[in-house]
């Protein structure tokens, strides 16, 4: 009969391997997606058709302080932490978290704004255009570059 400590070292060695062949990194695990884990490949895939320029950043601004009510729940500074946060659980995304910033793409981000999710964000898919959507996009990205 193996050792304890054998077995145990093969056992934390099958699941590092098992969770590299799922594709999974800490920073997933740190930060993991709020859209349906079932449509995640597909959602990863959509690329952003917007250009982050100052004027899409602009307008993203003016919807993130104005019509997109954002800073209820994600704060003036994007970092979760707005009037209703506390309600939330888990609390908003801290949008100037890098590690978050570096592991869910622009498609997540999109889809979560224009469906919700089941976590408490709103669905603005009939309040914001598609493109008004992508300049928030574009615009949260820029919380990224603060820290």
């Amino acid at each position: 009969m193996p050792n304890k400590s054998a077995l145990m070292a093969t056992l934390l060695a099958l699941a590092a391997v098992a969770a590299l062949c799922a594709g999974a990194s800490a920073e997933d695990e740190d930060f993991p997606p709020r859209v349906n884990p079932g449509r995640l490949p597909s959602v990863q895939k959509i690329m952003n058709p917007v250009a982050p320029d100052s004027v899409s950043i602009a307008a993203g601004r003016e919807i993130f302080f104005g019509k997109g009510l954002c800073t209820s729940c994600h704060g003036d500074t994007g970092r979760g932490n707005g009037p209703a946060a506390p309600s939330f659980n888990p609390p908003p995304r801290d949008f100037t978290n890098a590690g978050w910033q570096k592991v869910r793409t622009d498609g997540e981000i999109f889809i979560s704004i224009t469906e919700g999710t089941q976590f408490g964000m709103l669905a603005y898919g009939d309040n914001l255009t598609d493109k008004e959507r992508w300049d928030l996009v574009n615009y949260l990205r820029t919380f990224g570059k603060s820290r």
